[in-house]
């Protein structure tokens, strides 16, 4: 036989309607809300807040959910169509090849520079005579 302890937390968990509740729970609930006052004031109160919940849900159209819906799967399916320049710049921008090409031409500007300045502390100038060149431990800056 049920308890009301017992009956208030199988009526937390599955409501006033005994036709979602375990078929031998909800036997032994009618049982005891007809032999029992304090389990028909829990049921009465849960009753009366399952009908202000309900009653406080706005009634939509069948339809205007569907339309609603519809529409925002449009905006999507447009949005992922044509990107903003921003996003076509960023896809671009954290691609694969093109940083690696950008990285590739960064080094290749700053190895021409240091090329064609050499270096400032030397006072000479490079030998395009193609004879060898040859360093002594005056021309190493530490």
């Amino acid at each position: 036989m049920m308890n009301s302890p017992a009956f208030e937390t199988l009526l937390d968990r599955f409501g006033t309607d005994f036709a979602l509740w375990p078929s031998e729970e909800a036997e032994e609930a009618k049982a005891l809300l007809a032999g029992s006052e304090e389990a028909r004031r829990s049921y009465d109160m849960l009753l009366r807040v399952e009908r202000l919940i309900n009653g406080s849900i706005p009634a939509v159209a069948a339809g205007s959910a569907q339309k609603v819906v519809r529409g925002a799967l449009a905006d999507i399916a447009a949005r992922e169509a044509t990107p903003s320049p921003l996003e076509r710049f960023r896809a671009l921008l954290f691609a694969p090849l093109p940083r690696a090409a950008f990285a590739v031409a960064l080094a290749g500007i700053g190895f021409a520079v240091g090329i064609a300045v050499g270096n400032p502390n030397s006072g000479k100038t490079f030998d395009t005579s193609g004879s060898v060149l040859t360093a002594s431990a005056d021309d190493v800056l530490f």
